[in-house]
C-alpha cells in the first residue's frame, strides 16, 4: 500500500525538467550560478540511469549551493524512495514542510514514509494536520480510514464514508466499501454478542 501512495503522489509533484542536463563527462563550468545548474542537470541524468547514489550525491550538492530547492526536491525524493531510503527521504523532506507547511502532497508522502518507517502514530499526526488544512483531500481520508481501522473503528468509519463521498469511483472505493461494510456489521454485531453472552446474564 505504501508503494501505491508514493505512485500517486508522484503525479501531484512538480515536474523537474531536465532540458539543460549536461553529459556526464562535460567539463565543470566555473561561474557560481552555472555551477549549481550543472550540478542538478548532473543529478537528473544520474537519476534517469537508475544511478541513485551518485543522483542524491549531485542533487545534495546543487541544494548545498543554492539551487532552488523546489526543483531539486521532487527529484531528490524520488531518488531516495526508488533506492527504499526512507529516512534520508524523510531528512529531505521535513526542513521544506516546515517551510511551506501548505504543500499538502508532500505532507501526504511524510505521512507515508513515517508509516513506512513503521511510525505510525507520526503519520496520524501528519495526516490529521493535512486534513484541516485541506479536508477535500481524498486519499488522506482514505489512510486515515485504514491506520485508524482497530484503534477508533468509529473514525475509520467516518473516514471511509468521506472518502467515498469525494471519490464514489475512486481508486480505492472498492476497498474503501468493503471496509465500511465490515466496519458497519462489526458495529452492529457487537453489543448483540455482548449482550447474549450467559456467563454475563448469570452474573449478579
Amino acid at each position: 500500500m505504501l508503494r501505491r501512495f508514493f505512485i500517486i503522489l508522484f503525479l501531484t509533484l512538480p515536474a523537474c525538467g531536465s532540458g539543460a542536463v549536461q553529459g556526464q563527462g562535460a567539463a565543470h563550468p566555473k561561474p557560481e550560478l552555472e555551477q549549481r545548474a550543472w550540478l542538478f542537470g548532473q543529478g537528473v541524468a544520474a537519476a534517469d540511469r537508475g544511478d541513485s547514489v551518485r543522483a542524491e550525491q549531485y542533487l545534495s550538492l546543487a541544494l548545498d549551493r543554492g539551487y532552488p530547492r523546489e526543483r531539486v526536491l521532487p527529484v531528490l525524493l524520488k531518488v531516495c524512495l526508488a533506492s527504499s531510503r526512507l529516512r534520508a527521504a524523510l531528512d529531505h523532506a521535513e526542513p521544506y514542510l516546515r517551510e511551506h507547511p501548505e504543500q499538502d502532497a508532500l505532507r501526504f508522502l511524510v505521512a507515508n514514509i513515517h508509516l513506512g518507517l513503521g511510525q505510525e502514530e507520526q503519520a496520524l499526526t501528519e495526516l490529521d494536520r493535512l486534513l484541516r488544512h485541506n479536508p477535500r483531500f481524498e486519499e488522506a481520508h482514505f489512510l486515515h480510514g485504514v491506520l485508524l481501522l482497530e484503534r477508533e473503528p468509529k473514525l475509520s468509519i467516518e473516514a471511509f464514508r468521506t472518502y467515498l463521498d469525494l471519490a464514489p469511483h475512486g481508486a480505492h472505493a472498492p476497498e474503501a466499501r468493503s471496509r465500511l461494510s465490515e466496519l458497519l456489521l462489526r458495529e452492529a454485531v457487537s453489543p448483540a454478542v455482548v449482550s447474549a453472552n450467559p456467563a454475563e446474564e448469570a452474573a449478579p
